[in-house]
C-alpha cells in the first residue's frame, strides 16, 4: 500500500495547506480518504478524479469533506464533456436530507452509510470501520492487504476503540490537533503526546501525526509523541508513505 498526504490541517487550511485528506493506493485501487478544504486541488497533482474508486469520508465536519461537493461537481463536469467515468463507491455516515440530495443526484456516487463493525472486502482490501469519540459521529477506519495494516483514526479523543482499530498497524495515521501546553478540548481531539501513548499501547511499528493545529510546530509534536514511541513523523503535504 502506499499513503499520499493530500491535507493535514486542523480545522482550517493555512496559507498553501489543505485540511485532511489522504490517497491510499493498493491493488490497483484507489482510495480516498477524506476531502477537506482545499485538498481536491492538491490531489490532482497525484491523479486524474476519474482514477478515484472509492472515497472514504469519516466524520461530518466541513474540514473532513467539504471538498466532497466540487469533487462531485468535477466529475459530473468532465461527463457532461463525455469523459467516461464510473460510479465512485462513497462511504459515509447517515447524512442530513440536504447533503443527501447533493450526493445523490446524478449517478456520480454509489452511496454505502457506515456504522460500527462495518467490514467491506474488495479486490483482497480489507476496510474496517470503528465509531470513536469525537463531537459528533466519527469513524477510524482500519485497511488491510497482504498482511499489512494501515489504520486511520478520524478526529477523536483518546479511546478503547481507536486503540482497537490501530492494533498493530504498520502505519498509524492519526490526529494530534494540540500540543500539550494548548488549550486542551476534552473528548473531542487529542495531544501528541496521547497519540504516542495510544500508538505505543496499540503496538503500532510507525505513527505518522496529521490534523495539526499548529503545522508551523512540526518538531514539538514529534518530540511530545516520541516521548512514547521511537518511530513517529509529522505528515508532509504532497508527500508518499509506502506501508
Amino acid at each position: 500500500m502506499k499513503l499520499t498526504v493530500l491535507g493535514n490541517n486542523g480545522t482550517y487550511p493555512i496559507k498553501n495547506g489543505a485540511c485532511s485528506s489522504f490517497l491510499l493506493e493498493a491493488d490497483a485501487i484507489k482510495i480516498l480518504i477524506d476531502m477537506g478544504n482545499g485538498s481536491l486541488a492538491k490531489l490532482q497533482n497525484i491523479c486524474d478524479l476519474s482514477e478515484i474508486n472509492v472515497i472514504i469520508i469519516s466524520h461530518l465536519h466541513f474540514d473532513h469533506f467539504a471538498d466532497l461537493f466540487p469533487f462531485k461537481y468535477a466529475v459530473e463536469t468532465k461527463k457532461a464533456f463525455g469523459d467516461n467515468i464510473g460510479k465512485v463507491k462513497l462511504y459515509i455516515p447517515k447524512v442530513p436530507q440536504w447533503i443527501y440530495s447533493e450526493i445523490s443526484s446524478n449517478d456520480v456516487f454509489s452511496i454505502y452509510y457506515i456504522q460500527d463493525g462495518l467490514t467491506e472486502i474488495m479486490n483482497n482490501i480489507g476496510l474496517h470501520f470503528f465509531k470513536v469519540n469525537h463531537s459528533i459521529d466519527s469513524y477510524a477506519v482500519r485497511v488491510t492487504y497482504e498482511n499489512k495494516i494501515f489504520t486511520y483514526s478520524s478526529d477523536s479523543s483518546f479511546c478503547d476503540s481507536l486503540m482497537h482499530a490501530a492494533d498493530s498497524a504498520d502505519l498509524f495515521l492519526c490526529e494530534s490537533t494540540l500540543l500539550s501546553n494548548m488549550k486542551h478540548l476534552p473528548g473531542i481531539h487529542m495531544t501528541a503526546f496521547e497519540a504516542g501513548v495510544l500508538a505505543k499501547k496499540a503496538k503500532v511499528k510507525k505513527l505518522l501525526l496529521t490534523h495539526l493545529f499548529d503545522a508551523e510546530s512540526g518538531e514539538d509534536y514529534i518530540k511530545e509523541a516520541k516521548s512514547s514511541l521511537d518511530k513517529v513523523e509529522v505528515s508532509q503535504i504532497l508527500k508518499n508513505y509506502n506501508i
